[in-house]
């Protein structure tokens, strides 16, 4: 059996938002027989133990926070234009090709649009082949629109091959005709507890009774936890004594919008029925309380993580009806999509669900199987290990040798 091949993963950040939690899945569905992940992290963060914790080698070379908290809004192409020339981040990219050559790599996998930047450069330096694998849509409002421009310019031109988690991100691509594409949907494991099966901390910190409807996710203005609120609002003006659970912090700078979701919650209406449980680690446990899930996105979702972890845990699941979700969710079979920012309809499925709940025990089992046939983590690492494979294997019958240890790595070391 040949060795397996040795493959250094590369992102900006150690937070754990969910390009970075789909990482580490992916990661611990590898064959280790096919497969050798070494990761290399912008920032020491929790997704370091995460990562240790689960057997993966993991280390940290630090970023300049001046270009690791570039935020994406704000890129323009000029930006990139001079984050390529930019002599830190060159040098930084030098230090990543040094560390591959050291670990011997044998291909570059990065996670980031920030990765993606100095992640090529390294991999030009080192001489091994470099994936991307993309988890945002590649336009506005996600990135201004030059800068989405130029960045698929360069996902035609740079990587040898580009992962995408949807085929609403490759869409975003596809504009520039990026041709070696693969979409590989983010996975998760079927292993875990439905709801009802197990119970966690979640409802033992906060008081109240009735249905508990939640949603999930960092806190971020298109992340549309202001829109859950002003459906919760209806819900609760209608009668119905349910309780809403936001679950998720501001990572990325979102702390006013945080502070306006916590004023909203103080109105006479909500004050009563809305919690706010902040990050949690224990998200299963979370879950294991919640009812009713809710992704309330106000813009197209690139995939929806969120989506199959509620429906893999046997929630009924009510999605915003854009991007991802929509190859998630059968609208009416296995869950129900609303327009983004809608909030009246948001708080019409929500009611449809609390007042019929064997229509929402059988939307909840035919999103589960659902969830199983298509979501499988393993199944998604098997396609990420055919493209390492065949991304080595025509390397390889160009040069006449496997690899960059079967190149005679240290002659192509970077100085």
């Amino acid at each position: 059996m040949p060795d397996p091949i040795r493959v250094l993963y590369l992102d900006h950040t150690a937070k754990l938002s969910g390009g970075e939690i789909a990482l580490l899945r992916l990661l611990q569905a590898l064959d280790r027989a096919k497969v050798e992940p070494i990761v290399l992290l912008g920032e020491d963060g929790p997704l370091v133990p995460k990562m240790r914790e689960a057997g993966i080698e993991t280390h940290v070379v630090e970023l300049d926070p001046d270009v690791r908290e570039i935020r994406k809004g704000t890129l323009s192409a000029a930006g990139i234009r001079h984050l390529l020339r930019l002599p830190r981040l060159l040098n930084y990219s030098r230090r990543v090709a040094r560390f591959a050559s050291d670990r011997e790599a044998d291909l570059i996998h990065t996670n980031s649009l920030k990765s993606d930047i100095y992640g090529v450069l390294a991999a030009r330096m080192a001489r091994v082949p470099v994936v991307w694998h993309v988890h945002d849509i590649l336009s506005p409002p996600y990135l201004p629109n030059a800068a989405a421009v130029v960045f698929r310019n360069l996902a035609g031109r740079l990587p040898d091959h580009v992962i995408v988690n949807s085929h609403s991100t490759l869409e975003s691509l596809r504009r520039d005709r990026v041709q070696s594409t693969t979409v590989v949907y983010n996975g998760v494991e079927m292993n875990l507890p439905t709801r009802g099966k197990a119970r966690g901390r979640g409802a033992d910190e906060v008081s109240g009774r009735g249905p508990v409807v939640g949603i999930v996710g960092r806190i971020a203005p298109w992340k549309g936890q202001d829109v859950f609120l002003q459906a919760a609002e209806i819900v609760l003006k209608r009668g119905y004594p349910a309780r809403f659970w936001i679950i998720g912090s501001a990572l990325f700078g979102e702390a006013e919008f945080e502070q306006k979701l916590r004023q909203m919650a103080e109105g006479p209406d909500l004050q009563d029925s809305v919690s706010f449980l902040g990050f949690r680690e224990d998200i299963q446990d979370v879950l294991q309380q919640i009812d009713i899930l809710v992704h309330a996105s106000t813009v197209p979702e690139p995939f929806g993580q969120v989506i199959i972890e509620g429906m893999a845990a046997g929630l009924p699941v009510i999605a915003s009806d854009a991007g991802g979700p929509q190859e998630i969710i059968t609208h009416g079979l296995n869950g129900f999509l609303t327009p983004p920012g809608d909030a009246k309809a948001l708080a019409e499925a929500i009611i449809e669900l609390l007042e019929n709940q064997e229509r929402a025990a059988a939307i909840a089992e035919a999103g589960r199987d659902h969830v199983a046939q298509h979501f499988s983590v393993r199944a998604s690492a098997e396609k990420v290990e055919r493209i390492y494979r065949d991304i080595i294997t025509n390397r390889s019958h160009r040069s006449g040798a496997r690899g960059r240890r079967s190149a005679g790595k240290n002659s192509d070391r970077p100085q």
